[in-house]
């Protein structure tokens, strides 16, 4: 099992062990212009191949992390922590299942509702795969 994102087409793939696609959901690379804390430029999570996780599908993360975040947090190993979450700070309900779309500071977004859906997939089989990143 893996995952493909590829960014020109804004897609994010759950893939078999054959690599066939069992599903797609939107996903995008929409970055804040600017610059972060240590001075380096925005940029969404480049091409490459990360090992994700997942956390918290379902679980409103107002409490732990805010609304920039919403109901799911995929963790992609990047040093800048460029990750792939829902939410977004200044959306009328982050936390809803399908709260709309705000850029980020690097991550990838999804909706929250599809996010669940493949956050739980990466947890029920094994929360260890591969995410191919590419354009």
């Amino acid at each position: 099992m893996q995952l493909q994102y590829i960014r020109s087409k804004q897609r994010l793939y759950t893939m078999d062990d054959y690599g066939q696609v069992i599903k797609d959901y939107e996903c995008r690379s929409a970055i804040v212009p600017g610059y972060n804390g240590a001075g380096q430029a925005r940029e969404s999570l480049p091409n490459g191949r990360y090992t994700v996780s997942a956390d918290y599908p379902g679980m409103d993360l107002a409490a732990e992390q805010g609304a920039a975040y919403g109901t799911f947090y995929i963790h992609t190993g990047d040093y800048r922590y460029r990750d792939i979450h829902g939410g977004g700070s200044g959306l009328a309900d982050p936390f809803a299942p399908y709260q709309g779309w705000i850029p980020t500071y690097g991550c990838l977004r999804m909706q929250n509702a599809e996010g669940e859906e493949v956050s739980r997939w990466i947890l029920d089989n094994g929360n260890s795969m591969l995410l191919e990143v590419v354009d």
